[in-house]
């Protein structure tokens, strides 16, 4: 499901210019991804599509740290929640952004997470589907690890 989401990212603005469900599955199709992909990530889209409520809790102190529920360490795992912090860290997302990307991986089955790989394609899909400002240094340090692997 990565390709996928790197087509969507490269051919979409943003979620708000992808076509209907069944237009985006006849256009995966043609472009060759398997079935099984296809109808995964049209439901995932459409979940996307679907908008957040996170509310920001203002004034959090710049020491501050994040715990996370079981629940959250177990579905998204450990590394990947590391991952997420470090780029808070450095300031290549922001807490909320954190929060959106968390809140959307939750939806998604255990084993769409995998290696990192696949949770860097996650990051990106979910801050483009939310219409979040993707900075440059976040898109090439995580596309340039992966660019190798995911062309389609």
């Amino acid at each position: 499901m990565v390709d996928i989401f790197f087509y969507l990212f490269e051919n979409y603005g943003g979620i708000a210019q992808c076509p209907d469900a069944l237009t985006l599955a006849r256009r995966l199709a043609n472009e060759g991804f398997e079935e099984q992909e296809v109808r995964s990530a049209i439901l995932w889209v459409e979940q996307l599509r679907t908008p957040l409520n996170i509310v920001q809790v203002a004034g959090m102190a710049a020491f501050s740290q994040r715990i996370y529920h079981v629940s959250e360490r177990s579905q998204i795992g450990d590394a990947n929640l590391a991952m997420l912090d470090s780029l808070v860290h450095a300031g290549s997302i922001d807490e909320k952004q954190r929060e959106i990307i968390i809140e959307r991986c939750l939806m998604l089955p255990i084993q769409a997470m995998g290696q990192p790989e696949s949770f860097k394609a996650l990051l990106l899909t979910i801050l483009w589907a939310d219409n979040q400002e993707i900075n440059d240094v976040l898109l090439h340090g995580l596309m340039d690890e992966v660019e190798g692997e995911t062309q389609h």
